[in-house]
This record gives structure tokens, sequence and C-alpha cells, in this order.
């Protein structure tokens, strides 16, 4: 692949997004009516969340492609005149061991940036964000109608019980130092 390749994917990636708020991304943004108001909103805004981190991982995939294309090029620089003329598979060896420590030179500088730490915070937040929505529309439209107990209900559930716990065991030891007493 060229790195022109690699160039009209970002162009495109770019155009799209572009494109998409000039469009849906407007869409989304227009004020819900009606009875359904607030569960239309909330289906828009786990749209928008949900285009938020397709984004956000397109970015990432295009990131990777460009490490991946330089890392490429780095062992066909190493590795150019070293292919000419007789192949044996010592000169295999030779080329698997530049090919694994190129690609994992490259690699390692691509994961130590704070490009890539950025990119990573962006997309776990934005996946993190469309899980939330995601539970949140489940509990309502589904859980809550077929009256099945939501995260909501389980962790009111788990606070009660320590708290009958921690109830029992304070009592079990006030019984237990009065029958002592006695």
């Amino acid at each position: 692949m060229e790195k022109s390749s690699f160039e009209s994917t970002q162009e495109f990636f770019d155009l799209w997004l572009k494109t998409y708020e000039a469009t849906y991304g407007r869409i989304v943004e227009m004020p819900a009516l009606g009875p359904t108001r607030e569960k239309s909103e909330k289906l828009m805004k786990d749209f928008s969340t949900f285009v938020n981190l397709s984004a956000a991982w397109t970015e990432s995939n295009i990131n990777f492609q460009s490490v991946f294309m330089e890392a490429t090029r780095r062992v066909q620089e190493k590795t150019a005149a070293g292919m000419e003329g007789e192949i044996s598979t010592e000169t295999y060896k030779d080329f698997y061991k530049i090919w694994i420590e190129t690609y994992s030179e490259t690699f390692k500088e691509f994961l130590k940036s704070g490009h890539f730490a950025s990119d990573m915070g962006k997309l776990m937040s934005y996946f993190v964000e469309f899980q939330k929505y995601n539970r949140e529309v489940l509990e309502e439209n589904y859980l809550k109608p077929m009256n099945l107990p939501t995260k909501a209900d389980i962790d009111e559930i788990n606070k009660e019980l320590y708290f009958l716990k921690k109830t029992v065991k304070g009592l079990t030891y006030q019984v237990k130092e009065l029958s002592e007493i006695k």
C-alpha cells in the first residue's frame, strides 16, 4: 500500500464525519416534540453517542494503519539491499529477525506516545458512555416493563443486605456480651 492510499482513507473519513455533522448531526440536535419527547431525546442522544464511538474507533484504526504502514516502510528500507541475489534459509531468518525487530520498535514508539494515550482515552470514554446509555435503554424498555430487577434495584438490595448483616453482627455481639455477664 502506498502513502497516498492512507491519505485517501483519512480524507474519506474526514469527509464522512463532516457530512454526518452537517446532516444527521443536526437532526440529532433538534428538540423532540410530543408525548414521546423524553424517549426520543434519549434515543437521539444514544445515536449520537454511537456515532462518536464509531468515529473514535475509526480514528484509532486509521492511526494503527499509519503505524503499520510506517513499520512496513522501515522494513523495506532495511531489507532492500539484502533481498538481492541468492535467497537462502539464512536470508529468510535474517529477514524475519529484521521484520520482528522493526515492527516491535515502531509499535513501541507509537504505544508510548501521548497521541496513543489520548486516542485510547477518548475511545474508552465514548465506549463507557455508550455502555451507560445502552444499559439505561435496556432497563427502561425491557427490564422495567417485564418487572425484572434493574441495576439500581440490585444495588439497593445489596446496600440493605449489607446494613442487615452489620446489624445482625452487632446484635450477636451484644447477645454474647449479655450472656457472659449472667
